[in-house]
């Protein structure tokens, strides 16, 4: 099976670099016959590659502890559905699935663009096919998941207790899909350059795919923080800590792009800096995957440190060196065609939106790789810790939230004086009333006020941009629900960014809610003792000792009263995994709409006591509500086809 596995990632790797020659070759000369070879071998590459994966997971799931990675990620109680996501809790695993996401964009590319005879794709195809090529080379000659022991241990060393959580069988795929999916805008702005491409009809090709990837990278980070909040019990869902930041920065950019590529394609500007953000998306995605990896920084979401990270810095040296080449060779192809009219426009909105997004993307990065600059520089470590990420993005973040109330309502080239009046009059004083009814329920400080004004007035112009939409058609169709999903449907791209906004402004007010209401109280207690938090009154009624699978579980059972009216018992827990070095938390949630209640057990004391430690979460329900939403908006917003279509025709 060794072999076998062996044997199977060494063909992907020639199979990768001769798709890199053939497709060149066929480039060059023009003949179509290299060029289908060069395809045909992206389509190998991911078979090989499934073929790969399938052997992993079987001597996974058997506990063949002959298999090195098995040994140690495994063991004989590990339940079998965690053994199967073990794929990706190491080193070469989690890079196995990197290529198998990254094979089947290359083979799904293919197939989108079969019936399309244009060499331009295959030098899509290309590129996918070179960065193929750096992966099957580290999977086949530098950490391979299939090397063996020449001693096989009688058990394993197990999972890693924080990733035996059912999140992280879907967390990590999902996040992998977006950062890997970044590949394809990546491989059509290299296609650009090389064939001199001109035209916009590639920008609207690539926005799609890069929604996708956005898309699947939200969702991934979204679930990351649902883990962090149910997994790691600190009563919180984001840190701020490198890994985080990591997944954010590419998900920042690509933000940024799907922005301006709207004012490239409207009025043919920003080009050169449209391609230099899917570069830098790119280059950010595998930069994530270098911090995740490499063991460079301390994380509590970094489970694999390798010797890797070299290997990783070199590609990333390697390919922006290329990309940025390019772009400099090319720069006549990317002049803009048009110029800025009026600061006051949509194309001075999203131009202001682009450098807040890079600047939050700079500031994160800076504090992300502090501890390794001044390292190097001083040989001490320093940290940079959340509140110098709060007190730099979270203006930032403000500002954009009101931008996106902003821009989408303002006209392109210059807004006049009666747009403004038109679109904003409204939106402010909605935004006003809101902030004046919330400061008697406690909204105090400039940032939690400027919250609440920028998610009134983003939300007022949504629902005016819908109210709108619905009258315009009146004549129609009547006011009805029925007419508002007709609207959607008549243009989904431009109303699914609108849910997309919507879901923005549920998220900075589940922030707000959870961040500045949170109520935070913890005591030992002894049996019958209580802890009150709010109007919940907490009683423990015992603590027991209990296996549960391949752990062992010390277990407080807790009354819970809300006004006197009793709800259902909590069970907060530590758990000791057997082939764990440290007791694992296990949160007790009670969660409503309106609030979580959170309960922590944070040990069992000499005295018998049970320290228990209670949060009051408010609102926490619409940060995952928020990012549904957005979900939901990009799915509407990928189902416009309308323009792809007119350009078909425009074509035969």
């Amino acid at each position: 099976m060794s072999e076998i596995g062996k044997l199977t990632l060494f063909l992907a790797f020639l199979c990768s670099c001769y798709g890199v020659v053939s497709i060149a070759v066929g480039l060059r000369s023009g003949m179509a016959g290299p060029l289908r070879s060069g395809r045909r071998a992206v389509w190998v590459v991911c078979a090989l590659t499934l073929l790969a994966t399938v052997l992993l997971v079987r001597v996974l799931v058997k506990r063949d502890f002959s298999f090195r990675y098995v040994a140690e990620h495994t063991s004989l109680d590990l339940p079998a559905h965690y053994a199967v996501s073990s794929l990706w809790a190491g080193q070469e695993g989690s890079l196995l699935l990197w290529l198998l996401i990254l094979s089947a964009y290359g083979a799904a590319f293919l197939w989108c663009y079969r019936k399309r005879v244009d060499p331009f794709y295959d030098a899509v195809a290309m590129v996918v096919s070179a960065v193929m090529v750096f992966f099957t080379s580290l999977l086949a000659f530098v950490c391979s998941p299939f090397r063996v022991l020449a001693t096989p241990p009688a058990d394993g060393n197990g999972l890693n207790p924080l990733l035996q959580d059912p999140g992280m069988m879907i967390h990590p795929p999902i996040l992998y899909i977006g950062y890997v999916g970044f590949i394809i805008p990546f491989a059509f702005g290299m296609a650009v350059l090389l064939m001199n491409r001109t035209g916009t009809r590639w920008i609207e090709e690539v926005r799609r795919w890069t929604l996708f990837n956005w898309m699947f990278l939200g969702f991934g980070i979204l679930l990351g923080g649902r883990w962090a909040y149910v997994e790691l019990g600190w009563g919180g869902y984001w840190g701020w800590d490198p890994v985080e930041n990591a997944s954010l920065m590419p998900w920042l950019v690509g933000t940024a792009f799907l922005h301006s590529v709207m004012i490239e394609q409207r009025r043919g500007m920003l080009k050169t800096w449209n391609v230099a953000l899917i570069v830098l998306t790119f280059e950010l995605s595998i930069f994530g995957t270098f911090l995740t990896r490499s063991g460079v920084l301390t994380s509590v979401h970094s489970f694999a440190e390798s010797n890797i990270g070299p290997w990783f810095l070199g590609f990333i040296l390697i390919s922006s060196t290329i990309a940025t080449a390019l772009i400099l060779y090319r720069k006549a192809l990317l002049e803009s065609e048009n110029r800025l009219d009026a600061v006051v426009s949509r194309e001075g909105s999203f131009l202001f939106n682009n450098v807040l997004f890079v600047a939050l993307t700079f500031a994160t990065f800076l504090g992300t790789t502090f501890p390794v600059v001044s390292e190097a520089v001083t040989g001490a470590k320093i940290s940079v810790s959340a509140p110098f990420f709060n007190r730099v993005n979270v203006p930032i973040a403000l500002v954009l939230l009101l931008l996106t109330g902003i821009g989408p309502v303002l006209s392109w080239k210059r807004a006049t004086a009666s747009v403004l009046q038109r679109n904003f009059v409204i939106p402010t004083i909605v935004g006003v009333l809101a902030t004046l009814v919330s400061i008697p329920f406690g909204v105090q400080g400039i940032y939690p006020i400027v919250c609440v004004f920028g998610s009134a007035f983003v939300t007022a112009a949504v629902v005016m941009e819908f109210a709108r939409g619905i009258k315009a058609r009146k004549d129609v169709e009547p006011p009805s629900p029925a007419a508002l999903l007709h609207l959607v449907q008549k243009n989904k791209r431009r109303y699914g960014g609108y849910i997309v906004h919507l879901g923005v402004v549920l998220i900075f007010v589940g922030v707000l809610g959870s961040s500045v209401f949170q109520k935070e109280e913890h005591a030992p207690l002894q049996k019958g003792q209580s802890l009150a938090i709010g109007p919940y009154n907490l009683t423990l009624l015992g603590v027991q000792e209990r296996q549960v699978a391949n752990a062992m579980q010390t277990r407080a059972e807790i009354h819970v009263e809300r006004d006197g009216k009793r709800l259902p018992l909590m069970y907060p827990a530590k758990a000791m995994y057997f082939k764990g070095e440290q007791p694992m938390t296990e949160v007790a949630l009670l969660q409503t709409p309106a609030e979580d209640l959170y309960v922590i057990l944070g040990g069992v004391n000499e005295d018998g006591s049970a320290s228990i430690q209670s949060y009051i979460n408010p609102l926490v329900s619409l940060v995952w509500l928020g990012g549904v939403v957005m979900v939901l908006g990009t799915i509407v917003c990928l189902g416009d086809r309308m323009r792809l279509k007119r350009e078909e025709k425009l074509l035969t």
